[in-house]
């Protein structure tokens, strides 16, 4: 089998889109088409099956993204050995939540592709408590989040940075006249979060159910934007790291409740597989991002 052909089949595979994959690899859609049918010939399986207008993977097609990921990286290896190569090329295929992806990840990353312009760098975001098992099946090569993966003895991680949280509302919110927000008074409003259940969200719905201050609702959104919406239109009250709100604050958008939230706070981890070969562009990226903790 190809490489080239693996390759496109695992573009497919990340992005579930022929057209995208495509674009990414810069081929025809044909000649990705092409390329999956003549994998899905070799191996007599198929691959994807379309629904509608979306596709998705069999489960054979599932078998071969983790298979095909170490194929590649294992002739990656052999080429990187051999070849002598003084300047980076390859891929890194990045995790990370959408609050990184916003506030963080995007000065580091500018660095990178300054520093290594020959590296093509694939960012899927997700929620925190994906990543381990994106680790595990090798969906990606490094993850950037808020959890704390030290329970997972095959994962190894490193901290980022340690962030404060507030609870935002919009000017008019009636506990946004108050001097002082207690716990209890937060009962019977309600809530809205990001999607996953650990985190900050799940330490504030700890601490609500321990104050006994029980809430009208939990609503829970994918989109950071759209969380940042409903609140500015008074449907309910968010704890956000300070970081991602800092602009709504700053224009009076949004206000931040006097509530202490000093027992909730958020902590960035990067965190990669311990198993996980370093191939040359990842552990140059593992080094840019240890030099920037300790400048």
């Amino acid at each position: 089998m190809q490489s080239k052909y693996l390759e496109t089949f695992l573009a497919v595979a990340r992005t579930l889109n022929f057209g995208q994959a495509a674009r990414e690899l810069n081929y025809s859609q044909s000649t990705v088409s092409e390329h999956v049918r003549l994998v899905e010939l070799e191996l007599g399986v198929r691959l994807f099956e379309r629904l509608g207008r979306k596709i998705f993977l069999t489960s054979q097609g599932e078998s071969l993204v983790g298979l095909g990921a170490r194929l590649l990286q294992a002739e990656d290896e052999v080429r990187q050995a051999f070849c002598g190569k003084e300047t980076l090329e390859g891929m890194i295929r990045l995790g990370a939540s959408e609050s990184l992806c916003a506030f963080w990840l995007p000065p580091l990353l500018k660095e990178y592709r300054a520093l290594y312009p020959q590296v093509q760098l694939y960012l899927k975001v997700g929620h925190c408590s994906d990543f381990g098992q994106w680790l595990q099946q090798n969906l990606v090569d490094v993850a950037f989040g808020f959890q704390d993966e030290a329970g997972q003895p095959q994962l190894r991680q490193e901290t980022l940075f340690q962030g404060k949280t507030v609870l935002v509302a919009e000017p008019q919110h009636p506990l946004a006249k108050l001097q002082v927000v207690e716990t209890q008074q937060l009962a019977g409003q309600t809530f809205i979060f990001s999607e996953g259940h650990s985190g900050y969200p799940a330490e504030m719905k700890e601490l609500l159910a321990q104050a006994k201050a029980p809430v009208a609702t939990f609503w829970e959104f994918e989109r950071l934007e759209a969380i940042k919406q409903c609140v500015k239109n008074g449907l309910g009250l968010s704890l956000l790291p300070e970081i991602v709100v800092a602009e709504e604050l700053e224009r009076g958008t949004l206000v931040r409740l006097p509530w202490d939230s000093s027992s909730i706070s958020v902590v960035a981890q990067m965190v990669l597989h311990r198993e996980k070969w370093l191939s040359p562009p990842l552990a140059a990226l593992e080094k840019l991002v240890k030099g920037s903790l300790n400048p």
